[in-house]
């Protein structure tokens, strides 16, 4: 369809159909901008252009779309970088060879999504790549302005085309459709390119659009008259319109020979028809038997009416009776929810009574806040004291310096004096240094001894702290070991019988069992008897979540559940009973990834159905294994902050529950039970490993009592260091008293005859003196009052301890009520168990009664239907004594006396009827078929015919239009000649006659005379025209240029190229073809003109002309890339 419309255009710009509407605008130059990307071009491009004349006879109108504006080439074929921007008209391409002229026109064809092998340059599209580098880009620039601009919101007034090329990797090559004013990328795909390509008409494939240096030699050298016609076909799109026509005839052919298949078979059909239509009147006369029947077949009908109302009677009186079995079992389920409600009762006063000692646990608290409170203020008033103690050391130094300066000066002053026979001063004096020595000595002994005493003090608080928490590090052992010990003798029991681990009563309950009837399978449990751990370190954390489920028993039916139950009320056995069905079901799709240890998975199962039953009430196969909860945390958050998928708990191996559906991703504590080796752990190694853990709990429990006791010697030690430093301070005391009392006698003996100065001295040294015993009277009082404090630390510490031993008292009552509760609720299990088989009787009576509600229900439409099939029998009821039976078999009787009349004819009426009429609905409807099959194919050839017509008609214009102007393009030349077309052969042959054969014409004809008969004679032999073999080279291609603008003008395309066309030319012919495509272009005013050339330009740069001028790339044998080239000035 695309193809005839592109037909159908060109016919209407040729006259054949409607004028086409052109829409032209002034073109106006622009000119490269300096700076632009155009003038940092690594390709030397030098584009040469002329000045724009006011006197232009043929001024150039704008193109609205279609034109090439621009062509850049990165790291392709041979050029590192070059763009070229075209002018809308005529633009030459030149330089030399290798300069990369064609690899300009090249990069256009593959832009524009030509294949690699159509440009005859690369055999695929990594060869255009630039040696040496891995990625090329081809960039070009379409115009798209005017009212028929292509989606002008998305692509503005131009639209960029890239294609990038990758010579490396799986991706081959790439597309970018980019806005031309914003380079925004509108689209990537191929599919674009293409439509943008049909809108506008550019014919990439087309090999006489864009003819690539190939193309073109292949165009110029051809003299075959077939391939010169495949070349007007393909030019003109005759061939792609006549191959599609080929395809439309070889569809009706098909269809015909179809028609003709069905029209050979009808009248066969028509006359089956009219035989079995005959056989059915035969029987129908046969037909009157059956009224004999009619009268028993009325009360047939009423007959199994009156059987279907006694069936629902019947039901009626079984959905009632099964009612009173309803009451019955709601008296029962009565009296079992008032016994769980009795023992709810009962737990719920225990957890009451555990609430209040619960609430006793805060009064605590707040008692322990007060002393809590006091030792925080005596630790403030003992860090007060220390500052204090500083502050006093720190008066005490500095005034025993001063002291010891006086005591200097002294000696000084008493040196001067001479000896006037005072030796007894002198040994006063030396008396009273003497008992000063002294007394600093006993001082600093005191100082010493009461650093000491607290030292002692500081480690008494320590080891009692120690002592404190080793107690109670030993009352939570002996609990531990109390608990291990119990667990270690239930293992040893379980040496004789591995059963008793499942609960009291189950091995007796399980001997019966064996012996018992059973309705359908024998009953499954304890379940833990078909469970295998695969991975040993997580028993205690299974077996704590499976618990019941481990104990519990698998039976397919409510009797055996019954039989099963009073089983387990004998042996006193607490076991869940569980009704389930033997259905193995699919459970794949509910777990999760395969990375994650479910308790599934790390399970081994000896019976699929206990799998299957674990699964549904427990979850199993999606509840993960952790090994840490910090490993949990990070799995149960992994998916965008939220569970994996089919996961709904997390349990880690140190014991927490990570995470739950309902709860976010909190994480608890697992509260343990007590290990009972359920999950088929070998009982000699659980023997084992409990004995281990008794002598580990013994030991840790002994090694706490041995460091309580330490703490309590090392407390009674430093008591007594501390009161043996009390006694030497006293003693250093008084010995310092005794000195003090020597001293101020021996000063008053001394202060009758000494000098003045050295008076004045002792006064001030005796004041320090005072103030320094001063001193130290405080600092006594001041550690007196400290040792106060910190004996009042240790007694507010040890109320302390003693709240702290009521709280924890208090928690294991709270404890031990919890387990009285728990054990109340396990009673209420049997209750409910029982709740659960008369709820389970109650629905399968339920389901009886529905079942007999719905047998009633269609009993009652059977009713109906036979009330509504007797109406269509007999309108009126009829009674009959005669049951459906006998009715049956009287009927019987009549229809055999019928089947003998029919079986003269080997079939009975139904039977004829019902083939006559198979033959006339398939007579009818072939016939109806092949009557619509035969307008549609009508349709068809009608269509064919009409576009093949138009097809003819396109052609022939086109062949006129192709011999009128090629012979005006050889005119430009002074050659005469035509085109002599050979439409049923597929035949195309040019006739030339050059200029230098008219010459000889006319010669030849003067040198003969004007006799008539002479002159006819020549005058036929000068017409003779030459064919292209006879042609010398540069003729030849000018023949050949004249034919390709002379299929140009019998095309519709915005862009044409052409390269290398003057190859076989000499100067004379280049600049008349030249010539000749630059008028040809001006005439053409919607069409753009792509021309390279190696030779030098004839032709001068006009406002519609515009030559680009090729430096050739800088090659280097390594494949570096070349040097940038200055650009020309134009």
């Amino acid at each position: 369809d695309k193809r005839m419309r592109l037909a159908q255009s060109q016919m209407d710009d040729h006259g054949l159909g409607e004028p086409a509407k052109e829409n032209i605008s002034d073109y106006e130059a622009s000119q490269p901008q300096k700076g632009s990307s155009f003038s940092k071009s690594k390709t030397n491009v030098t584009r040469v252009r002329s000045k724009k004349t006011s006197n232009a006879s043929n001024e150039s109108s704008e193109v609205g779309i279609g034109v090439v504006e621009m062509v850049e080439v990165i790291d392709f074929m041979c050029h590192e970088r070059a763009v070229v921007h075209l002018c809308p008209k005529v633009n030459f391409i030149t330089g030399q060879n290798g300069s990369g002229k064609s690899a300009i026109l090249t990069g256009l064809l593959i832009a524009l999504g030509g294949s690699a092998t159509s440009t005859n340059r690369a055999s695929n599209l990594r060869g255009f790549v630039r040696a040496g580098q891995s990625h090329a880009i081809i960039r070009i620039q379409l115009r798209n302005r005017g009212p028929d601009a292509y989606h002008s919101e998305k692509y503005s007034d131009s639209i960029i085309i890239e294609r990038h090329i990758f010579s490396t990797g799986s991706t081959v090559s790439q597309y970018k459709v980019k806005n031309g004013s914003t380079g925004e990328i509108v689209s990537k795909k191929k599919e674009d390119v293409d439509a943008i390509s049909d809108y506008m008409a550019i014919q990439v494939n087309n090999p006489i659009n864009m003819l690539s240096q190939d193309a073109a030699r292949e165009f110029l050298s051809s003299t075959s008259p077939d391939k010169l016609y495949n070349f007007f076909l393909k030019g003109t799109q005759l061939w792609q319109v006549s191959e599609d026509l080929k395809g439309i005839r070889q569809s009706i052919t098909q269809a015909e020979s179809s028609i003709e298949r069905k029209k050979s078979i009808l009248p066969e059909m028509r006359a089956e028809k009219r035989r079995w239509e005959q056989r059915y009147e035969d029987m129908r006369q046969a037909r009157d038997l059956s009224t004999r029947l009619e009268s028993l077949s009325h009360q047939m009908a009423w007959a199994i009416v009156k059987e279907a109302e006694g069936e629902a009677d019947d039901v009626d009186k079984r959905i009632q009776a099964r009612q009173a079995k309803i009451s019955k079992i709601a008296e029962n389920l009565t009296s079992e929810q008032n016994a769980i409600d009795e023992i709810r009762a009962e737990a719920s006063a225990i957890e009451q009574q555990a609430q209040a000692q619960l609430a006793q646990i805060d009064p605590l608290k707040a008692e322990k806040d007060v002393p809590q409170a006091q030792a925080s203020a005596i630790k403030d008033t003992l860090r007060t004291y220390k500052q204090t103690e500083n502050e006093m050391n720190t008066e005490a130094r500095s005034t025993r310096e001063r002291m010891e300066a006086l005591e200097k000066q002294i000696e000084v002053e008493r040196a001067r004096l001479e000896d006037t026979g005072q030796e007894g001063a002198e040994k006063i004096e030396a008396a009273i240094s003497i008992l000063k020595d002294n007394i600093e000595s006993e001082n600093a002994s005191i100082e010493e001894l009461q650093m000491q005493q607290r030292e002692y003090e500081e480690r008494v608080n320590e080891f009692r702290e120690t002592k404190s928490s080793k107690d109670r590090e030993v009352y939570r052992l002996k609990a531990e070991e109390k608990e291990a010990r119990s667990n270690l003798e239930n293992l040893k029991g379980q040496t004789s019988n591995r059963l008793s681990a499942f609960g009291k009563g189950v091995p007796e309950a399980l001997a019966i069992i064996e012996k018992a009837q059973w309705q359908s399978a024998h009953p499954i449990g304890p379940l833990g008897m078909h469970i295998k751990l695969r991975k040993k370190e997580w028993s205690d954390i299974i077996e704590t979540t499976l618990d019941k489920s481990l104990n519990a028993f698998l039976v397919t039916s409510h009797a055996d559940r019954t039989t099963l139950d009073g089983i387990f009320r004998r042996c006193g056995c607490q076991s869940r009973i569980v009704i389930c069905s033997q259905e193995l079901f699919d459970y794949s799709d509910g777990e999760p990834d395969s990375q994650y240890l479910t308790i599934l998975r790390a399970l081994e199962f000896k019976n699929e159905l206990v799998k299957r039953q674990l699964i549904t009430i427990n979850r199993i196969e999606q509840i993960i294994l952790a090994e840490t909860r910090a490993r949990g945390d990070d799995i149960m958050s992994s998916n965008n902050g939220g569970f994996p998928r089919n996961v709904t708990a997390c349990l880690t191996l140190d014991r927490y529950n990570v995470g739950a559906r309902g709860g976010g991703l909190a994480s608890q504590a697992i509260h343990m039970g007590r290990p009972t080796n359920r999950l088929g752990e070998d009982i000699k190694q659980a023997i084992a490993r409990e004995t281990r853990n008794v002598e580990e709990r013994t030991r840790l429990r002994k090694e706490e009592e041995l460091a309580f006791q330490k703490a309590s010697k090392e407390i009674e030690e430093l008591q007594k260091k501390h009161q043996k430093a009390s006694e030497e301070i006293r003693k250093c005391k008084k010995r310092i008293s005794k000195a003090e009392a020597d001293i101020q006698e021996a000063k008053e003996r001394l202060n009758s005859n000494r000098p003045i100065r050295i008076a004045a001295l002792q006064t001030e040294l005796e004041t320090l003196s005072g103030q320094m015993e001063s001193i130290a009277s405080q600092f006594r009082d001041h550690h007196s009052q400290q040792r106060l404090k910190e004996q009042e630390l240790e007694s507010v510490e040890n109320d302390i301890a003693l709240i702290d031993d009521k709280i924890a008292a208090v928690r294991e009552k709270v404890e031990k009520l919890q387990r009285e509760a728990e054990n109340k609720t396990s009673k209420s299990e049997r209750h409910m168990n029982n709740i659960d088989y008369w709820n389970a009787k109650k629905a399968g009576i339920q389901e009886k009664i529905q079942g007999l509600e719905d047998q009633k229900c269609e009993i009652e439409a059977k009713i109906r239907e036979a009330e509504a099939d007797a109406r269509k029998v007999s309108a009126e009821r009829v009674e009959t004594e005669h049951t459906p039976a006998e009715l049956d078999r009287m009927l019987t009787e009549y229809r055999a006396r019928l089947e003998e009349i029919e079986r003269s004819s080997t079939m009975s009426l139904a039977e004829v009827a019902e083939k006559a009429q198979k033959y006339i609905s398939e007579y009818n409807k072939d016939r109806e078929s092949l009557r619509q099959i035969s307008r549609i194919v009508a349709l068809l050839q009608r269509a064919h015919q009409m576009r093949l017509h138009k097809w003819t008609l396109f052609r022939d214009s086109m062949t006129v239009r192709t011999k009128l102007h090629f012979t005006q393009n050889l005119q430009q030349r002074g050659y005469t000649g035509k085109l002599e077309f050979d439409h049923s052969q597929c035949t195309l042959v040019p006739k030339v006659q050059t200029d230098q054969d008219l010459v000889n014409q006319r010669v030849a004809r003067g040198s003969n005379g004007s006799s008539s008969q002479q002159s006819r004679s020549n005058g036929a032999e000068g017409n003779q025209r030459k064919d292209t073999k006879s042609l010398s080279g540069g003729e030849k291609s000018f023949t050949t240029i004249c034919l390709l603008l002379s299929l140009w003008e019998t095309m519709n395309c915005p862009v044409r190229a052409l390269d290398e066309f003057d190859v076989f030319m000499d100067a004379a012919f280049r600049a008349i073809t030249m010539r000749m495509m630059v008028d040809s272009a001006r005439l053409k005013g919607d069409t753009q003109f792509i021309l390279i050339t190696p030779q030098d330009m004839s032709v001068k740069p006009d406002a519609d002309i515009t030559i680009f001028r090729l430096q050739p790339p800088t090659r280097s044998t390594n494949g570096a890339a070349p040097a940038a080239v200055p650009l020309a000035a134009p």
